[in-house]
């Protein structure tokens, strides 16, 4: 690695950075915004070229441009920036890419949603006696990794919950979790929320959650261009 702590290719095969083509990236600013979900067309020489998930066009850039990328690698991500190299209407070339840390904490990308659903307790976790029978919350975001649940029912630490029958994107058929209360927040006006931690999933089906996700997500970033946020 040079002493700017940019990955040369010979430094980059000793690090063997986990890149191929097909994987998902969320390309961003280097303030978190998000500006395009896509994937990986193609990785060789130290540099990158994305393709938007969709089949849309990229937006326009300005070469040497740093960039911020979030590689998903199954139940956690990689981050790096790097600078445009290279565009066109379809697609981002990036290279001097380089390492802020190796892996981040969060494991996911959490996309802000709002879903009214239901969620029981289906084994106490022993931090007291929960509400019984199905309650009414709201989903407020949520990731391949966990859910933040919004209810005037009442749960414990510990709690293990299902939450049954959750369109996130019509496109997607509904989807059914189990998740562990890992936070609980008390609001002002008598609601709570619950941060959760989603079960282990099968891989077909945490793949089709995040694909949705990324449905949600463009639709977002849609929305915001329309209303000319972006």
């Amino acid at each position: 690695m040079e002493d700017n702590g940019v990955l040369t290719p010979e430094a980059e095969q000793e690090a063997q950075l986990p890149l191929y083509p097909g994987m998902m990236v969320e390309v961003m600013n280097r303030v978190n915004n998000l500006i395009f979900v896509g994937k990986i067309e193609q990785y060789e020489a130290g540099a990158i070229v994305i393709r938007e998930s969709s089949g849309q066009d990229v937006p326009p850039v300005l070469y040497n441009n740093e960039i911020k990328m979030r590689f998903y690698m199954g139940p956690r991500t990689m981050v790096l920036y790097g600078q445009i190299c290279g565009s066109s209407r379809e697609i981002w070339k990036v290279d001097r890419l380089h390492k802020a840390f190796d892996m981040e904490k969060r494991a996911f990308f959490r996309q802000r949603v709002s879903l009214d659903t239901q969620a029981v307790c289906i084994r106490q976790g022993g931090g007291g006696k929960p509400s019984s029978g199905a309650q009414k919350c709201q989903i407020l975001d949520v990731s391949a990794g966990g859910l933040l649940l919004q209810s005037r029912g009442e749960f414990f630490l510990g709690d293990r919950l299902s939450v049954a029958a959750v369109v996130i994107v019509p496109e997607e058929k509904p989807f059914a979790f189990t998740c562990l209360v890992q936070r609980i927040t008390k609001e002002d006006w008598g609601q709570f929320l619950y941060g959760c931690q989603l079960d282990a999933q099968p891989e077909k089906e945490q793949d089709r959650l995040l694909r949705a996700i990324f449905i949600a997500q463009r639709k977002d970033i849609q929305m915001q261009k329309e209303k000319g946020l972006q």
